[in-house]
């Protein structure tokens, strides 16, 4: 799967995570992007961890504005 689908993927996901589900998963993705340092950039699992990063990110977002109406 390439970016693109696995973002897909991963914004279906999160719609379902509570907001500490939501910090506890950012929280993982980047401890294990720190663990494995040796992965390229274009790495499957790379790719993977940045596509959840970026799904969490949007959903906390989106919360946040809901949060503000």
């Amino acid at each position: 799967m390439n970016y693109g689908e696995l973002r897909q993927v991963f914004t279906s996901k999160v719609k379902r995570y509570t907001p500490n589900e939501l910090d506890f998963a950012l929280q993982d993705c980047h401890d294990t992007l720190k663990l494995r340092s040796d992965l390229s950039t274009d790495h499957p699992y790379y790719i993977k961890l940045w596509a959840e990063i970026d799904a969490i990110r949007d959903r906390k977002l989106e919360l946040s504005k809901r949060s503000k109406k």
